[in-house]
């Protein structure tokens, strides 16, 4: 079913799935769906033990708790903004305090639609697409030793899916007592698509290929399932986390 998020004038149809895949032994990713705030989030932690898990875990659910937080007031790209650096507090001081945590961390990309925009907040390498009229767009940019070589044309896209610096980050949540934080603004239309991926899905699915599967896929919740399983067929070596939003006319 649809539902209509109250701070959006679009109906929004959500399916999200996840995977720990066939060599982890744990899911360090984390996901966050929160319809009523029109907020949708994955992450990706890293860190020896449980320390990863606990990063990606702490990272959306501050970042839940401070849009919420701001209900009452004005909600922009700053308010986004601030709830990234807030979980990034967050998590640099649990690991500053707990030392079989020292050095976690995580990525963070979060999808928040507000009247008849949406907003992209982003750190690290998962990653936001928009399919839209038969093309699927990637919105967001990998921080990233690799991200940076394929910008400078150093590397193809192609070279970097199996390139051995393909996870290594240049930035991260909980790295740092402080993180630059992307946020994008973007418009929406009637039947929009909106994608999120951690990099266990990107190992082995590009735009187009994800493209492909949008098109014929029937609802969200499979659309999402069949971007993981694939995903994990394909590779499994990492965890797999993938939300779809899709946008239809409001009130």
């Amino acid at each position: 079913m649809s539902n209509p998020a109250p701070a959006s004038n679009w109906l929004l149809e959500v399916g999200s799935h996840t995977e720990v895949g066939h060599v982890r032994e744990r899911n360090e990713d984390s996901l966050k769906v929160d319809e009523s705030l029109g907020l949708f989030v994955v992450a990706d932690g890293m860190g020896g033990h449980n320390a990863g898990e606990r990063a990606s875990h702490l990272a959306v659910e501050e970042l839940q708790a401070f849009v919420s937080s701001r209900l009452d007031g004005e909600v922009d790209p700053e308010t986004l903004a601030a709830a990234f650096h807030r979980a990034n507090a967050v998590i640099f001081r649990e690991s500053l305090e707990q030392p079989e945590r020292r050095g976690m961390g995580t990525t963070m990309t979060a999808l928040l639609f507000r009247a008849d925009v949406c907003w992209i907040g982003h750190v690290g390498d998962s990653r936001a697409w928009r399919f839209r009229d038969g093309v699927c767009k990637q919105l967001t940019e990998d921080h990233s030793v690799i991200g940076d070589q394929i910008r400078q044309g150093i590397l193809t896209p192609e070279q970097a899916l199996h390139h051995p610096m393909r996870s290594v980050l240049t930035r991260s949540l909980g790295s740092g007592a402080e993180v630059t934080v992307d946020v994008l603004q973007g418009g929406v239309q009637d039947g929009d698509l909106f994608i999120l991926g951690t990099d266990g899905m990107t190992r082995v699915l590009d735009e187009a290929g994800i493209g492909q599967r949008a098109a014929t896929a029937q609802d969200p919740g499979s659309l999402a399932s069949d971007l993981v399983e694939f995903a994990c067929t394909e590779d499994g070596t990492d965890n797999v986390t993938v939300i779809v939003v899709r946008c239809s006319a409001g009130r």
